[in-house]
């Protein structure tokens, strides 16, 4: 290895003659040394104007005197009384005190009328005041190294996002960084804990020796064998420095060694496997990446390895391809460290939660691959395999004992790969790192679910099974651990028969938190909060699904928000009726609170249609969502019409509750009850006398992610809960309309306005609102506009909305969707008891069968949907936009514009021939003068 004078003489193996004579090394390590200026400070400290060793210096002359009088021992005891008595901080100074660090110092000093503060100031701006500093940022490492960003370097470097560092790029990030020591002076011991697991002792001693050379001392050694080798251990260790190292024996099973870890009292555990010796500053160069701000929350190593899910019988070692050129000389994200494992503290819990449930496997090789993935899987720490120099591996990577050989490790992993029993062991849970699940040409997206419980893993079971059989979706199951109930082994042993599988499927993968607290409290949410911000920040799912309504639902939503991953909460009783959400990417279910959908009521004085009406909305299904309610009351209300609508208690949303003060018709009070804040605000419109059925959420919501998010079309102006069986736009009178004897499917698309509850969409409402203002505003003015839709019969209302809504539709070609079985129903209530006789029949069309079984209702592609027109006959989106471009040209004088949602280019009233009187034939034409008037701005 190429060791000095000086690495033998650390690593104690100078012969005990020459050790002997040597002040220098007769203490292991040695004390810290102080250059001139240095003693002279600590000097000014300990020895000036310090009143104790004032008083010492006194009572040291009065001992020297030959008179030993009863007098003077009491002086004696008088002056020490006095002394203790005016500064009792101050203590006597050992020995030992006198070369304790400038640290000690400070805090011995702590009161200010003994502190110099110019001196402090100058002594903390020295070079050996910084461990204090380096102390603080330790504790500020501890924190981060826990919880890695989103955007964090190795998070990024991970998916591939960056590319990583080069040897020399390395080595200039750690250039400005401090090692934390815990000793100062030449041999800087650090917070660190070797570990060195044995079976055989051959290396054993040269592995020790380079351990003790290194530039950064580890502050502790241990050295664990079983009890048969323990004495030929001590034995082969013998004239090494045994002050730090210490020999543990274990007979139990060869995993358990790793136990011994939990142990450790120090910031850092650094493992080594047998037979692996590190290079002369491997530890220095690992502590100061660190406490980088790129490496910081990683697993670091020289030596990895890279699986290969399109072909499992390949495995890329590191750095073998790094020096054979296949791969760059960079840092890169690896599925695996092998041989050397530099642990926080705070990770080794992890690693000790996963060997109680029996997650690490016997063999010794796997060693590397069970610390990657459970950190990795369970705290969101990946591992990053560094380049190392080819030309000098002593001073930065491994050094190894078989040196003309390739890692055993590796060999024995390839074995694996190739053996087909043995591949499915290695390949488990490798889709965490984002890999292709199937093929290089698949791009598979993660999906995570949070289950808390065996109920709701009852409950989300229907979705996760779905889910599971997408070849594009990567699955992943978060449980809070066994003292919640539900463990990761749990979900295996479970879910495969709840999806009807033989086995449990190799696709999915379980991270458990190993939650501690049983009951929802603080302490949960913050446990909860951590973990899976770290799960998802990693992970990185697309979309994060769970059935929390306790308190760890607060840690739900606020580590959605951190690690931007939308999250979808669905209660229990909703699953049943979301399937369909299966059938959609998961692109367009991230969208899945993007937007609102508000319920706008008016009424006038029927309270107990209203009281029906919100009877039956807050029957229905709203997944979770939070829905605002706004009831909008007539003037005409009575007192029981105005109680019901302030006291009903609306437990899904806000609830805000309007009344006019002067009459106004029906149908400007219909128009201005909404009016859309943004694209993303969706409301749906409803009268006093509809009924809704408990769906009417849910197919309002699968609409609109449908249509307006998975795909989009701006013909589409909004969604009808109604499934009309009469239509009221023929000239002739109503007609029977029933599309479920023409439409295969659940939907269907016609141009009609739905007036029985819709949700209108809000690009489409503005621009309705601007048309309409123009409309009303020129009939009751100039009267220039002359808008007609042949054989429509709407034409004839000039006082309703519905007139001016399918002028619109019809000049612009805009559908609408409908289903073919009804979300909503109409109650027609006739005031005479003779009219409800004649008009029995008909009044029975509009009320329609509500649809209230479980919602399994599916909406095909856009150019899937059948289509009809504002009459009910079957039609095409072509012919419909020649309809509209023909009297668009017959009404308006201004050309086409291609601007989407305005209808400016519909208000352009032609020229008009004025009559003119003159008493003779002959007589000149006067000059008329060109009127201007504004039609719509």
């Amino acid at each position: 290895m190429g060791l000095d004078d000086e690495d033998l003489e650390r690593a104690g193996t100078r012969s005990r003659r020459q050790l002997t004579n040597s002040k220098k090394y007769s203490v292991y390590p040695p004390p810290p040394e102080h250059d001139a200026a240095d003693q002279q400070e600590i000097t000014i400290i300990d020895g000036q104007n310090h009143p104790l060793r004032k008083s010492n210096s006194y009572l040291s002359h009065l001992a020297k005197s030959k008179s030993r009088t009863l007098t003077l021992v009491c002086c004696i005891c008088v002056l020490l009384f006095i002394s203790f008595y005016r500064y009792p901080s101050i203590h006597l100074l050992s020995r030992s005190d006198t070369g304790s660090l400038f640290e000690d110092k400070t805090l011995f000093n702590d009161s200010s009328q003994y502190t110099d503060y110019a001196l402090l100031d100058r002594l903390l701006i020295d070079k050996k005041a910084t461990p204090v500093a380096a102390s603080s940022s330790r504790f500020d490492n501890y924190f981060n190294v826990n919880y890695p960003g989103e955007n964090s370097f190795v998070n990024q470097l991970s998916k591939g996002s960056v590319i990583g560092h080069t040897f020399d790029e390395l080595r200039r990030l750690t250039n400005s960084v401090s090692l934390p020591v815990v000793s100062a002076g030449k041999n800087r011991r650090v917070p660190v804990t070797a570990i060195v697991h044995t079976t055989t002792v051959t290396q054993l001693y040269i592995q020790v020796q380079a351990i003790l050379t290194q530039t950064a001392l580890p502050e502790h050694i241990w050295i664990i064998c079983d009890t048969a080798s323990k004495q030929e251990v001590e034995a082969r260790i013998m004239t090494l420095d045994r002050r730090r190292v210490k020999v543990m024996a274990r007979d139990d099973d060869t995993s358990l060694w790793l136990q011994t870890a939990a142990h450790v009292a120090t910031e850092f555990v650094w493992i080594i496997d047998q037979d692996i010796a590190p290079g002369k500053r491997y530890l220095e160069n690992l502590l100061k990446l660190s406490f980088t701000t790129q490496y910081k929350s990683a697993l670091l190593g020289t030596e990895g390895a890279v699986l290969n899910m399109a072909s499992k019988d390949k495995i890329e070692c590191i750095p073998d391809t790094m020096h054979s050129g296949s791969r760059q000389m960079r840092s890169q994200a690896v599925d695996m460290i092998n041989d050397s494992w530099l642990l926080h503290r705070s990770w080794i819990p992890y690693l000790m939660d996963a060997m109680e449930k029996k997650e690490m496997a016997a063999a010794e090789h796997l060693l590397g691959l069970f610390i990657s993935r459970t950190l990795y899987m369970t705290a969101g720490i990946p591992s990053i395999a560094l380049p190392s120099d080819p030309i000098e591996r002593a001073y930065w990577g491994d050094v190894r004992l078989q040196r003309t050989q390739r890692s055993e490790t590796c060999k024995a992993l390839e074995a694996m790969a190739h053996d087909k029993e043995t591949q499915p062991t290695l390949y488990q849970d490798m889709l965490y790192r984002g890999q292709p699940s199937s093929s290089a040409d698949t791009a598979a997206e993660p999906i995570l679910f949070y289950v808390d419980s065996s109920d709701d893993l009852d409950h989300l079971a229907p979705l996760i099974c779905r889910f599971e059989a997408k070849e594009d979706v990567d699955l992943h199951i978060v449980t809070s651990g066994n003292s919640r109930g539900l463990s990761d082994q749990q979900i295996k042993r479970s879910l495969f028969s709840l999806c009807g599988y033989d086995d449990f499927p190799t696709r999915v993968i379980t991270h458990d938190l190993s939650i501690l607290h049983e009951s929802a409290d603080w302490n949960l949410v913050n446990d909860v909060l951590h973990r899976l911000t770290r799960i998802l920040t990693v992970v990185r799912p697309v979309v994060m699904i769970h059935t929390l309504q306790n308190d760890a639902s607060i840690s739900m939503e606020a580590a959605s928000k951190i690690a931007r991953v939308p999250s979808i909460y669905l209660p229990a009783q909703d699953i049943a009726h979301v399937t369909w959400m299966t059938e959609l990417s998961l692109d367009t279910l991230s969208k899945w609170n993007a937007f609102s959908i508000n319920i706008m009521i008016t009424t006038d004085k029927k309270p107990h249609a209203l009281a029906r009406l919100l009877n039956s909305a807050t029957n229905a299904h709203y997944l979770g969502d939070r829905v605002d309610l706004t009831v909008l009351m007539d003037q005409t209300t009575d007192q029981v019409t105005q109680a019901l609508a302030n006291n009903y208690n609306w437990k899904k949303g806000a609830k805000s509750v309007r009344h006019r003060i002067a009459a106004a018709p029906k149908s400007p009070v219909f128009v201005e009850s909404w009016y859309p804040a943004s694209n993303d605000e969706y409301a749906i419109l409803l009268s006093n006398d509809i009924e809704l059925s408990p769906m009417f959420y849910v197919w309002a919501k699968y609409a609109i992610l449908q249509y307006r998010y998975a795909s989009f079309s701006d013909q589409l102006f909004g969604v009808s809960l109604y499934a009309p069986q009469i239509l009221e736009t023929d000239p002739s009178g109503r007609r029977l309309f029933n599309a479920s004897q023409t439409v295969h499917g659940d939907a269907y698309m016609m141009q009609l306005p739905s007036h029985a509850g819709a949700v209108y969409f809000p690009e489409h409402w503005r621009e309705f609102h601007d048309y309409i203002t123009a409309r009303t505003a020129d009939i009751n003015g100039y009267e220039m506009q002359e808008v007609i839709v042949p054989n429509l019969r709407s034409s004839e209302w000039e006082r309703s909305w519905r007139k001016y809504f399918e002028e619109l539709v019809y000049l612009r070609s805009y559908v609408m969707l409908y289903p073919t079985h009804s979300l909503s129903t109409v109650h027609l209530e006739l005031k005479k008891k003779a009219l409800r006789e004649q008009f029995k029949d008909a009044v029975s069309l509009y009320t329609v069968p509500l649809y209230t079984q479980d919602f399994d209702m599916r909406l095909p592609p856009w150019d899937q949907l059948a289509l009809f027109d504002l009459w009910g006959s079957p039609t095409t989106m072509d012919e419909l936009r020649e309809r509209g471009l023909t009297l668009r040209a017959e009404i308006s004088s201004c050309s086409l514009i291609d601007q989407q949602y305005d209808p400016t280019d519909l208000l352009c009233p032609f020229a008009r021939l004025v009559s003119v009187s003159l008493e003779s034939e002959d007589d000149l034409l006067p000059e008329l003068p060109t009127k201007e008037i504004s039609v719509y701005t």
